[in-house]
């Protein structure tokens, strides 16, 4: 019953995402849903992106807005 109190809850998540339109802009979720500008919060680390990037997000608490942190590279 307390695991399902703290979900509730939405707390605070680790998300990452792909980057579908940039004007305006709106990310794909893993979760498959699509989080528009509306509920973005950019970084100024991660305001140059481009269709197609990997971006790494954390969802507030609440659930209403995410953070969008930086885009994922790899190093291959």
């Amino acid at each position: 019953m307390a695991l399902e109190a703290v979900e509730a809850s939405k707390p605070t998540v680790v998300l990452f995402g792909t980057v579908s339109s940039i004007n305006p802009l709106s990310v794909y979720l893993e979760q498959k849903r699509t989080i528009t500008k509306d509920f973005l919060v950019v970084t100024d680390k991660a305001k140059n992106l481009t269709v197609g990037d990997t971006v790494v997000m954390i969802r507030m608490q609440g659930g209403q807005k995410y953070i969008v942190l930086d885009k994922v590279v790899s190093d291959g």
